[in-house]
């Protein structure tokens, strides 16, 4: 995402995740790799090569997830986290290299921080009970809410984008629709639909539309799938630039960054201007 790029080229640490996944990758071909992999993840169960490549996705959704909700003020949405988690789960890698000079170390104790927030109370970490994967290679989180959404991911969605180390800072893992109706089918018995989205949701195709507000954070890796242009007059795109997910729909807060200040009062402006819009239309056929 745009918010984790950003802290993480200005903090130098894109390259520590990337050489953390790639010592994790190496540790496990090596000798004695059980003990080093279950101490420097803290987990609570003795690892194994079963547990590997959840392990790989129980990093790589910490950090999604903290790009997510990269706010600029400690909320609770996904976890305890505090303000800019991005930018802290950056900092967090960089005091440990300069303590250990150890990249797996590195991206443990910034994974770390989403599942133990900054309450800290986790002395170890279960990472099946943390992490549950599901049609949304970014994850579901976890309890009744997960379920929902990944059988919305099985049914509604096409979510099947995988990383490759080249555009972005993960792991190469292949995610593509075979796949993913493989996993749908073997959990649900369905299979996910290619149109319905599109036959629901007008597809790309919304100049029909009116009175619609698009709004995206720009920190949000959910804004490349956003409508971020104008569609017409009344269908509007906005774009706020220090946005994580939704925080235009989040209540006020003494450090909302201007961008989404600016937002709302664009949005609540809108609103007004057609819902008065509509009374007078409503007026003119009143007898």
């Amino acid at each position: 995402s745009a918010g984790f790029q950003e802290a993480v080229v200005s903090t130098q640490s894109t390259g520590v995740t990337r050489n953390g996944f790639t010592k994790l990758y190496e540790t496990v071909k090596s000798a004695g790799f059980q003990e080093a992999v279950t101490s420097t993840f803290k987990l609570c169960k003795p690892f194994n090569m079963t547990q590997f490549d959840h392990l790989v996705g129980w990093v790589r959704n910490s950090m999604l997830m903290m790009a997510m909700v990269d706010y600029p003020y400690p909320a609770e949405f996904f976890g305890d986290l505090p303000a800019w988690p991005v930018t802290a789960a950056c900092n967090i890698m960089l005091d440990e290299m300069d303590e250990s000079g150890d990249e797996m170390k590195a991206l443990a104790a910034a994974a770390g921080l989403f599942y133990n927030g900054t309450s800290g109370t986790k002395k170890c970490f279960d990472i099946y009970e943390d992490f549950i994967e599901c049609a949304d290679i970014t994850g579901c989180g976890t309890g009744p809410a997960a379920v929902a959404w990944d059988w919305q991911c099985c049914t509604e969605f096409q979510l099947a984008t995988p990383s490759n180390n080249v555009t972005d800072m993960f792991p190469p893992l292949q995610w593509d629709p075979k796949i993913v109706g493989k996993y749908c089918s073997e959990k649900y018995g369905v299979t996910p639909d290619p149109v319905r989205a599109s036959l629901n949701y007008w597809s790309a195709d919304f100049s029909a539309a009116s009175n619609i507000i698009f709004s995206n954070g720009r920190l949000d890796p959910w804004h490349a799938g956003g409508v971020l242009t104008d569609v017409n007059p009344t269908v509007k795109a906005i774009m706020i630039n220090d946005g994580a997910h939704h925080l235009d729909l989040r209540g006020s807060h003494p450090e909302d960054p201007k961008s989404v200040i600016i937002a709302r009062k664009q949005e609540v402006a809108l609103i007004k201007q057609w819902l008065a819009e509509g009374r007078a239309k409503k007026n003119r056929f009143d007898f």
